[in-house]
């Protein structure tokens, strides 16, 4: 790759979000490799000023979009022209997991004039090895697409691990993240309440946020506030989850959110050395291994929860186990090893 500038177009964090956090981090991997990045940050930034600063990159010849919906059928329609063009570079990472769904719901028209233009980008690296195989089934071919997972700072040193087993102590659980009613907290209450009934085993503490006048909220309160040994400890800045996490023995995941892509907090979770206890919903199943990291449930199920809870409660080797290997699997997500990942696509791709 002889040219190193490279303008990027997609959300950029702070403030934070699932998609700013991944391009934050993928923007510092391409510059310690000395890239030179400009960034059109979407976040907080109206359409016109997007496509002004576009604008003002126009005779760039390296692109990446790292985007969600709006943003990237936005932008495929700005740059089809521009990347009609052999001599100019691409790569489009799409956000979340629900792109093919989104491509395949458009009027038949518009679908194969996105192909088109979704296309002409010499690679498409989605989060997801199903992702990959539904996407391949639209593109030709001759479109690079390959599986590039999320990422996150691995600390080196790696957790003091407070074994579980041969202690009468709580099962330490944790979650981090947005708070609403897909989340499926209440599924988690719902179980930590049912194993805490004759003897409290169980610990639940919930970090995060809830959307501005989400009814939701009232409920999850008052649930948390009814359910013993749960506590809502409001949000986290986002530089303190590992080593807050670090506190606890499982990461709690119970979402059936429908547009769940690859959470980074299950990068967070990993690098922590928690086992992941989570719903076997959209990707969750790539990207724990059942029996190995964590454990998979039924979604929308507190009785799933709870039966999984008991196992590892009857089976505290098991936890030690399981979070040793959950620390292990954290390095195929750090910052270093997924930029190595998405250089060699680029490669791959022609830049």
């Amino acid at each position: 790759m002889d040219t190193t500038e490279i303008v990027a177009i997609g959300p950029l964090s702070p403030p934070i979000t699932g998609p700013g956090l991944k391009n934050k981090y993928i923007k510092q991997g391409l510059e310690e490799r000395g890239f030179t990045v400009t960034w059109i940050n979407t976040l907080e930034q109206s359409p016109d000023t997007v496509l002004e600063l576009l604008r003002e990159s126009w005779d760039a010849d390296r692109f990446l979009v790292s985007a969600s919906t709006k943003v990237r059928l936005g932008t495929a329609l700005l740059l089809s022209r521009k990347l009609a063009d052999p001599a100019v570079d691409s790569a489009l990472l799409p956000a979340g997991g629900s792109f093919a769904t989104e491509l395949e719901s458009l009027p038949p028209g518009i679908r194969t004039k996105y192909l088109d233009w979704f296309g002409r980008f010499d690679c498409i690296l989605p989060q997801s090895d199903e992702l990959s195989g539904e996407l391949r089934a639209l593109f030709d071919s001759d479109v690079l697409i390959s599986t590039l997972p999320n990422l996150r700072p691995v600390p080196d040193q790696p957790p003091d691990f407070d074994d579980f087993e041969g202690t009468d102590r709580l099962l330490r659980l944790a979650y981090v993240g947005r708070i609403k009613e897909t989340k499926g907290l209440h599924h988690l209450l719902d179980a930590v309440k049912e194993i805490n009934e004759t003897e409290r085993r169980v610990s639940l503490d919930v970090f995060g946020h809830f959307l501005e006048g989400d009814e939701y909220k009232e409920q999850f309160l008052a649930q948390c506030e009814s359910t013993p040994e749960a506590r809502f400890l409001g949000k986290l800045d986002n530089q303190d989850v590992i080593g807050r996490l670090r506190e606890y023995d499982v990461f709690a995941f119970p979402t059936y959110y429908s547009g769940e892509g690859f959470p980074g907090v299950l990068v967070e979770a990993f690098a922590a050395g928690c086992l992941i206890l989570a719903s076997d919903w959209n990707y969750n199943g790539q990207l724990v291994s059942d029996g190995e990291d964590g454990l998979l449930f039924e979604p929308r199920s507190s009785d799933a929860i709870r039966e999984q809870l008991q196992w590892l409660l009857d089976n505290p080797g098991s936890v030690d186990d399981l979070k040793h290997n959950s620390w292990q699997n954290a390095a195929n997500y750090s910052i270093s090893t997924v930029t190595d990942e998405l250089t060699t696509y680029l490669s791959q791709a022609g830049w």
